[in-house]
């Protein structure tokens, strides 16, 4: 075969520096609110400084009025948003396309339900506006894009399903979906709902959704945005009617569930709370459950997590203004937003034990729910809220509740309805223009031929080193092929008789980021070949500690593209060295043979990326 048959083209390198004590690409932000009480709290780093326009994206998915109106989740490395087109779609973190990813939920239509990821699947429920979808329940494989199962909840269209979507494993390792429906058939122009149901479905086995229960709403007025809390074993939620109920979610029979207590808040605080559109958030820390109503306040109400009882006795209300934003509690405090309509808005700061307010921030319309970052330690956290106005967009508030930055959303319908997701580093969210944005505020060291930065070529055998030999290092001109992603590439000479080609990419680290980062994940870029047989190439990161290369990916030997990534998240001094430098290196797999089958790599790009 020709050698130029046989180039095999790999994505580009990335070595992303995730400042975080986290896993190397941040913990999942799998479900709305993150987690299945609805915390809205991580531990990964967010960005506190203006996101850096050459690191941050957008991606138009949906254009329309009303393009994505339900929070993204983050996967593993991917984050994943549904829009009103009916496209669920998919990016890695860093905003680089998917291929082959392809996913239609159908019938497409104002979307409000946040999907949800677990067991290998993202579980989506279609909103349903005005219509019938068929099927409306789907699970996606997160990694392929293809439908392991999907049925009918129910056949009208004038059910919405307008919830975000719990995931939890039980005690028995049992998985489950939860959400609520809500009729809009026959709604008056003040309560906006009449009927629905929750429902509860077993996703064990993703290729085979059982449904295990339904619940009609007592109160007959639905679930609107009113999503669940899964505390212990029981699920917590209120409806249109101003009722809280909690259900032994896994003791049920014929469908139906065991109801532990039904409530009317209207009762228990005194006054009408009206609806309430924001999910139930509990806290294990105060034992307590908190959520807003249209009435124009903040809950908290006391919950027995081993009961499932309410506590009538432990509560108190704040008034915050018109909310539909779920709470979220960390270190004796309560973040939650309110709106006046599409104009003013703020985002209130609560005093945990009695509802008194700390701080508020007119940032703006507030409908979303708060996403906080710990990772800067207590009493500096950072908190990310999303306003839903023409001018709207992301901000980032300190818990002094000064504004750090914000951005004003790209396109012309930049209305944020929806919240916003943290992971490792990264804030994503949604407008209703059908943009899906990520924003970060990593330092990127581009290859640019300066002295604090090194390549050379050169054969190995099996023991390859991190000399220095100006011999080996690349040419002037080569070095002006791998600074830009142009197609323009350096090459490897000629390889000897049992040796390997190899690349070999060094950066300095600027040396008041050396101490925050705590994560490396690396990618590369180029071709790796032999004359007449594919091999593919191996990807190594230096251990100054061991005085050895570690193995992070051996590719596989394919003709077509394909990317080598992996990663180290412990002891991360050992592969930053006295001098500040991180080595990669990438080692084509195939060796000389003397006669005919040569060694042969290429490098397009190269790039280095640090999180301060």
């Amino acid at each position: 075969m020709n050698k130029h048959t046989l180039k095999i083209f790999f994505i580009f390198m990335t070595l992303l520096l995730v400042v975080a004590s986290q896993p190397a690409l941040g913990s999942d932000w799998a479900q709305f609110q993150k987690d299945k009480v609805n915390s809205g709290i991580t531990g990964d780093s967010a960005p506190i400084a203006t996101p850096n326009s050459t690191m941050s994206w957008q991606h138009d998915i949906c254009g329309g009025w009303v393009g994505i109106d339900a929070s993204p989740i983050v996967y593993g490395d991917y984050v994943y948003a549904v829009a009103s087109d009916g496209n669920l779609a998919k990016y890695y973190k860093d905003g680089t396309s998917v291929g082959g990813w392809s996913v239609d939920i159908g019938n497409p239509g104002f979307q409000n339900a946040a999907p949800a990821a677990g067991n290998g699947h993202i579980f989506v429920v279609n909103t349903g506006y005005g219509s019938d979808p068929d099927p409306d329940l789907i699970a996606v494989d997160a990694s392929t894009g293809s439908i392991s199962d999907s049925g009918s909840v129910i056949a009208s269209t004038s059910i919405q399903f307008s919830t975000p979507i719990t995931y939890a494993e039980d005690s028995n390792g049992n998985k489950h979906i939860l959400f609520g429906s809500v009729n809009m058939s026959s709604v008056d122009p003040v309560n906006l709902s009449d009927g629905g149901k929750y429902y509860c479905y077993n996703v064990t086995d993703p290729t085979n959704m059982v449904k295990e229960w339904e619940r009609d709403c007592s109160s007959a007025k639905g679930y609107y945005w009113a999503g669940a809390a899964i505390i212990g074993d029981y699920a917590v939620y209120g409806d249109d009617a101003g009722h809280l109920v909690s259900v032994n979610y896994t003791n049920f029979t014929n469908y139906e569930v065991e109801t532990v207590q039904e409530i009317d808040a209207s009762t228990v605080f005194g006054f009408n709370v009206n609806e309430i559109r924001s999910s139930i958030c509990y806290s294990e820390e105060t034992g307590r459950i908190y959520f807003t109503s249209l009435a124009g306040y903040c809950y908290s109400l006391g919950f027995n997590a081993n009961t499932g009882q309410f506590d009538a006795s432990n509560k108190w209300s704040e008034s915050i203004g018109y909310s539909t934003s779920t709470p979220a509690y960390y270190n004796g405090r309560v973040y939650v937003g309110n709106n006046n309509g599409f104009s003013t808005g703020k985002l209130w700061c609560l005093n945990a034990s009695d509802g008194t307010e700390i701080w508020n921030n007119s940032v703006g319309p507030v409908q979303s729910s708060p996403a906080i970052s710990t990772f800067y330690g207590p009493g500096n956290e950072y908190i990310y809220v999303t306003t839903n106005s023409g001018s709207g967009g992301i901000y980032c508030v300190n818990s002094s509740g000064v504004t750090v930055w914000s951005e004003t959303s790209p396109g012309t319908n930049r209305y944020c309805l929806a919240g916003a997701v943290i992971s490792g580093g990264w804030v994503f969210y949604g407008n209703d223009g059908g943009y899906l944005c990520g924003c970060a505020n990593y330092t990127r060291y581009d290859f640019n031929r300066s002295t604090d930065m090194w390549a050379y070529k050169y054969q190995i055998d099996d023991t390859p080193t991190t000399a220095t030999d100006p011999t080996i290092e690349f040419s002037s001109g080569e070095k002006d092929a791998i600074k830009a992603d142009d197609n323009n590439y350096a090459s490897s000479e000629t390889t000897d008789e049992g040796y390997y080609s190899a690349h070999r990419f060094v950066f300095k680290i600027d040396d008041n980021e050396k101490p925050w980062i705590t994560s490396i994940n690396v990618t590369w870029k180029g071709y790796a070949y032999s004359t007449d047989y594919v091999y593919g190439a191996k990807l190594y990161i230096w251990n100054n500690a061991l005085s050895t290369y570690e193995e992070l990916n051996e590719g596989a030997n394919v003709q077509y593209e394909f990317s080598l990534n992996g990663g180290v998240i412990s002891n991360i001094g050992n592969y930053i060295d006295n001098s500040n430098n991180v080595t990669v290196l990438v080692v084509q797999n195939g060796e000389d043979d003397g006669f005919v089958t040569h060694s042969n790599i290429q490098t397009d790009y190269v790039k280095l990326v640090a999180t301060p």
